[in-house]
């Protein structure tokens, strides 16, 4: 008779977790926790900055003063690439496609065509000013649809250097914290009706957060249409993803000279698929509120520990090189968005 130590544990659940638990993954994957939890209470204190600038800036300092450890590496590198793709899953159980019907076909088509005016027209903005890479683009997709978290999904797809993302993030930032102060000033000098200004709200400013807090300070009517509004665009991600992916992938294997044909896994960025999914799911069935607000707060983190990750990755010098042309292409298409969108308020409402 075998004693006890003699007893194999059940090798479906034994060696898994041990190997999980050894994993190389797991260092760096802790530490983005612990910088996640105290960008997250940072962020609960200081609004209007918000949990990802927080985190950014705090992944940027200990890369340039304290140095990031070989030992967090993949971990870091782990979240930025996979990580990412679960929270944008995640996310996409607090969407319904629903909301596009609670709009209403006027607050439908605003949407639709002031976000792609802004994207076109601040990526055409981004090259007049010389901008080089990525950082145009990336600004031009976080201005239209929805701040840093379009930002972090679409970086890894079109290969933006870690620099670039954290300039595109940190101009989106600058002028959210702008509109948060002056929208509902401009809405009450123009009297908007609160409708209206959760519409316009909903539309022009980049951030979630900075949509709340802007929609809900004119009113709690206004707060409510912003945050549908808003809800939409970040919809907006999944054909704006699969664009992207396509075009990136046929540009590869034309510059591949050896490749004759695009690979499917490529073209298609399978977690987008996942998220619209998600979403439809929640159409469909409507999901328990606990369950849809846990999945959400866990998203949330999860982008938070991507953000921090792209601060620890960040070379600060390269990022001064680039001086202040993005900041004022930040300005002008905040501006373009604003305008655009209350324009198409005032005719259609």
């Amino acid at each position: 008779m075998r004693s006890l130590t003699e007893i194999q544990q059940p090798a479906s659940i034994t060696p898994r977790v041990s190997k999980i638990l050894k994993s190389k993954y797991v260092p760096g994957i802790l530490f983005l926790v612990a910088i996640g939890i105290l960008s997250n209470s940072l962020g609960r204190d200081y609004p209007l900055i918000g949990g990802a600038v927080i985190a950014i800036v705090i992944g940027i300092l200990i890369r340039q003063f304290l140095g990031v450890p070989a030992i967090f590496e993949y971990g870091i590198n782990y979240t930025l690439k996979k990580l990412l793709k679960l929270a944008i899953i995640l996310l996409g159980f607090s969407l319904s496609f629903a909301q596009i019907f609670k709009v209403g076909l006027n607050s439908l088509i605003i949407v639709l065509v002031a976000v792609v005016a802004g994207v076109f027209l601040t990526y055409f903005v981004g090259r007049l000013f010389g901008l080089q890479g990525n950082i145009p683009l990336l600004i031009s997709l976080g201005t239209g649809i929805c701040g840093a978290t379009a930002i972090a999904t679409t970086g890894p797809i079109i290969k933006a250097k870690d620099e670039d993302i954290v300039y595109a993030v940190n101009t989106i930032f600058a002028f959210n914290v702008l509109a948060v102060l002056f929208y509902p000033l401009i809405g009450h000098l123009l009297s908007l009706p609160d409708n209206q200004f959760g519409v316009w709200a909903g539309t022009a400013i980049h951030d979630t957060s900075s949509v709340v807090a802007a929609g809900y300070s004119y009113s709690n009517t206004a707060g409510d249409a912003s945050v549908v509004v808003k809800l939409i665009r970040t919809l907006m991600l999944v054909p704006v993803a699969v664009i992207l992916s396509i075009y990136i992938s046929i540009k590869s294997a034309k510059m591949d000279r050896g490749a004759n044909q695009v690979k499917i896994s490529k073209v298609f960025p399978f977690f987008i698929i996942i998220f619209a999914g998600a979403a439809a799911l929640n159409t469909i069935a409507p999901l328990p509120k606990t369950f849809v607000d846990t999945t959400a707060d866990l998203a949330k983190f999860i982008i938070l520990m991507v953000m921090a990750s792209v601060g620890l990755g960040t070379n600060f010098i390269k990022i001064k090189s680039v001086g202040i042309r993005p900041l004022i292409v930040g300005l002008l298409s905040s501006v373009i968005m604003g305008s655009i969108s209350l324009i198409l308020v005032k005719v259609l409402f």
